[in-house]
């Protein structure tokens, strides 16, 4: 990628996480093999610098962790490597909340007060630039948290008087995918952040996602999260497939199946408390599908 990237700015340069970096004329990023180059500011434009953003992830050399477990976060994500420690830790689930501010001058500290207020555990948050970052929730699932999210917004509105964007990615299980998901969480923000939602959860935005031209790799990377707990229950998602197709309608899908409808419903009931998805509500219904449509392909 560096030989590529070379060819569209001449003026590029790569360096090592050790190095003084000059933040004043350079913007950082790091590769998908874990170099950091610095690209002149005064070669980029608005339109490049946001690509980049999301082809690569900005380096932050001048704001660095300031704690001991954002430190491990930033190695895993950033550069590519997974700390023992992190490896040997409790770390049953994840998930990532990537948040856009509209001030770009807010003091990183006081927005790490207002965030450790609202959680009981001091949550890690890394930085991409001065505005967005990521906030990591560990051994939480994504799907029953929206109440506190609602409130991350009323606090950052009432206490430092900006606008908040949150996009609150799937729960995640493994550690060694962490990096490859963060940039996918973060190409998910820039192409639903114009649906100008203050909170929007991985569940609802799969629609939005599948209106623009994403690979196969990303469409999996949509199904697994979603459909983790059962996916090797093909019988389960059969039933969920004909009951969503039959208008969630439990009789009639029962009579599809040939099975008595208090069997269809015990097993849309398992569906549910193994996913934490309800597919009797509509956001729930229809990422689901699109889920089980694109699983269909492979």
């Amino acid at each position: 990628m560096y030989t590529q990237l070379e060819e569209l700015f001449t003026t590029i340069k790569k360096t090592s996480p050790n190095e003084t970096l000059d933040t004043t004329t350079f913007k950082w990023f790091v590769t998908n093999d874990s170099e950091i180059i610095g690209i002149p500011k005064n070669e980029l434009s608005k339109r490049e610098e946001e690509l980049l953003g999301i082809l690569l992830t900005p380096y932050k050399a001048n704001q660095p962790p300031t704690t001991s477990l954002e430190k491990l976060w930033m190695d895993v994500l950033f550069h590519q490597e997974i700390p023992k420690s992190l490896m040997e830790k409790d770390l049953r689930t994840y998930h990532f909340v990537y948040f856009s501010l509209s001030d770009e001058e807010i003091d990183p500290e006081s927005f790490r007060e207002a965030i450790h207020g609202l959680f009981p555990e001091k949550t890690p948050i890394l930085w991409e630039n001065n505005h967005e970052g990521v906030i990591i929730r560990e051994n939480h699932h994504a799907n029953e948290e929206k109440l506190t999210y609602n409130e991350i917004i009323e606090v950052l509105t009432t206490d430092f008087y900006m606008d908040t964007h949150l996009f609150v990615g799937p729960t995640l299980y493994d550690i060694k995918q962490a990096s490859r998901y963060y940039q996918w969480i973060k190409k998910c923000y820039a192409l639903t952040k114009k649906r100008n939602y203050a909170v929007i959860h991985y569940i609802e935005a799969i629609p939005y996602l599948l209106l623009h031209d994403i690979t196969d790799a990303e469409q999996k990377m949509i199904v697994e999260p979603i459909l983790h707990h059962v996916q090797g229950d093909e019988e389960l998602l059969k039933t969920i497939q004909v009951f969503l197709e039959s208008n969630s309608n439990t009789t009639l899908a029962a009579k599809k199946m040939y099975m008595h409808r208090n069997s269809l419903q015990y097993r849309v009931d398992k569906f549910i408390e193994k996913t934490g998805i309800d597919v009797k509500k509509f956001d729930g219904s229809i990422a689901v599908y699109l889920c089980l449509l694109m699983r269909s392909k492979w």
